[in-house]
């Protein structure tokens, strides 16, 4: 299972940052055109990599340009845990990430049907 970034959030990133990036090269302004690339750039790696990948033997957070962060062993979805938004690892009652603003709705609605709900 693998929870993405928000896919409007990763398209308006993309889409400024390009308008940024053409605009600023039609105009010369050099550090707007380093900024609309980045920009642009994140857009389009936050469309293309995850940013939580779960195997069947661990938790993966990933970055946006698809490196792993943490990992954190699981045996089953007990091993997780929802505390509101965050999503916790059981074993060492560590947070995970929060799963709030940015991500994709459907796939954590997907991940909160198969984990357990907090205290």
């Amino acid at each position: 299972m693998t929870i993405r970034y928000s896919k409007p959030l990763a398209i308006t990133l993309l889409v400024v940052g390009l308008l940024l990036l053409g605009v600023s090269l039609m105009t010369e302004q050099w550090i707007s055109v380093v900024a609309g690339g980045i920009l642009a750039l994140v857009g389009a790696l936050n469309l293309a990599n995850p940013t939580i990948k779960i195997e069947p033997h661990e938790v993966q957070l990933r970055n946006p340009l698809g490196m792993t962060l943490k990992r954190f062993p699981v045996t089953g979805p007990a091993d997780l845990r929802f505390e509101g938004n965050r999503l916790v690892h059981v074993p060492q009652g560590k947070r995970i990430t929060s799963l709030g603003f940015g991500f994709d709705k459907g796939d954590v609605s997907a991940l909160r049907s198969q984990v357990q709900p907090g205290a």
